[in-house]
């Protein structure tokens, strides 16, 4: 009787906690839950010298009423060597959109950061099957591929 007791109360206690995630903790909205589940960083690299940080956050998950046709990302960089021409590759495939933005545009409740020193970018590429594998280049240096999970 005494071991069914204490079986019983443990069992309430975590099913009792069973409902939360971490989310739960803090006031968002889905679409920032969204925002955070879907959201990657890399530094931009040359050997051991970094250049850089970017990060990217997939849309598709978070839109998927508004982007369906193709993958797009919003991603912002701060780069030490601006003079440089960036490049944003998906599966090793070249982007077909790339749209600089102001620091503070419509995906900026996405992150909540809108710094005037960083570039923003609304970025697209051709629709991509299985895992998505970003990386973004600027001059010699290039960033680690950011994996994202399509379905």
């Amino acid at each position: 009787m005494k071991t069914f007791l204490i079986s019983t109360a443990i069992l309430v206690t975590f099913l009792g906690c069973s409902h939360n995630n971490a989310f739960d903790r803090f006031e968002m909205s889905k679409t920032r839950e969204l925002s955070e589940e879907n959201i990657q960083s890399a530094k931009i690299t040359q050997g051991d010298e970094v250049g850089g940080v970017v990060t990217a956050v997939y849309l598709n998950k978070i839109y998927p009423h508004l982007y369906k046709d193709a993958e797009y990302f919003y991603i912002y960089l701060n780069l030490q060597e601006k003079t440089q021409e960036t490049q944003f590759i998906l599966n090793n495939l070249p982007s077909l959109l790339v749209e600089e933005l102001n620091s503070t545009n419509e995906y900026t409740e996405l992150t909540l950061f809108d710094a005037e020193w960083k570039r923003y970018y609304l970025v697209g590429f051709k629709e991509g099957k299985g895992n998505l594998k970003l990386h973004v280049k600027n001059g010699e240096y290039s960033s680690s591929v950011l994996t994202f999970k399509k379905n």
